[in-house]
């Protein structure tokens, strides 16, 4: 089950949804402030934050010649289940499509809209599954005087080590963090990437990296968070989890492959006929 709000807090085999505040991390909490010493690292300087219909959800990477591509998850965009409460109904745009990116959203006025180009879940059978949980946006104007690129691994088993995840997570809003003490745990056939990052509501969306021939080269977005249902741990962040097993709580990224690369791999061509004059 892919995990945002409220489907990024943990979920028990689709069954019971735990409370945010009960929201597990990997062990101990190794995420740390992203300062200027990683300036240099596009990888990290290019993560940011979605905000729908003027909330704050969800990371995202920028990409792009022209420096306006954003990457992120498919439940960022579009709702998976209908959930009358709330007014969702499956299958729409969240926030009737008023999506927001920001590289700092620390600072309110540095929001640019965008728009949705691609989804796994423009698709009605995709809407739900997690190998269709990815989510391609397009910003009005370039997002940065200049960025590079993100280079994509196709073959996940290349990534042996040094994964590295930054995002945005609620725990600790407007704070970009960093988790570089992780690693994969397993790659399904499907492109479902099971890793130990420390991930929290708001770390949908947010990628991750392996480093390739020295640079740090895209594998996967996080998804999802998910532990046995009859898994309990008073353990939260900032704490070190007691009982902490890897077999009982997992994360699950989506690697950038099949449907999603193509989609992406046009949206970036497309970004470089922008950035011509």
């Amino acid at each position: 089950m892919p995990a945002f709000l409220p489907r990024l807090c943990i979920f028990a085999f689709g069954a019971v949804c735990l409370p945010v505040c009960l929201a597990y991390v990997m062990g101990p909490d190794n995420r740390v402030p992203v300062n200027d010493a990683y300036h240099d690292n596009a990888a990290i300087r290019q993560t940011g934050m979605l905000r729908i219909e003027g909330e704050e959800f969800v990371s995202g990477l920028l990409s792009g010649a022209n420096c306006d591509v954003v990457i992120s998850a498919g439940h960022a965009a579009i709702y998976w289940q209908n959930l009358a409460r709330k007014g969702w109904r499956k299958g729409e745009l969240r926030g009737g499509g008023r999506f927001q990116f920001s590289l700092n959203p620390e600072r309110k006025a540095n929001w640019h809209d965008l728009q949705l180009v691609s989804s796994g879940y423009s698709k009605e059978d995709n809407i739900g599954k997690d190998d269709h949980d990815w989510s391609v946006f397009r910003s009005k104007e370039p997002l940065m005087p200049n960025c590079e690129t993100i280079s994509i691994i196709r073959f996940q088993n290349r990534c042996k080590s040094g994964l590295i995840m930054p995002g945005f997570h609620f725990d600790r809003p407007q704070t970009r963090l960093l988790d570089n003490s992780c690693e994969v745990k397993r790659v399904s056939e499907t492109g479902i990437i099971t890793h130990n990052c420390d991930s929290k509501d708001g770390s949908s969306g947010a990628p991750l990296f392996c480093q390739v021939d020295g640079k740090q080269a895209l594998l996967a977005i996080n998804i999802s968070g998910l532990t046995r249902k009859n898994y309990y741990d008073s353990g939260v962040y900032g704490k070190s989890g007691r009982h902490y097993d890897d077999k009982q709580h997992k994360n699950f990224a989506l690697a950038v492959d099949g449907e999603f690369y193509q989609a992406l791999r046009e949206e970036l061509r497309a970004s470089e006929k922008r950035l011509a004059p």
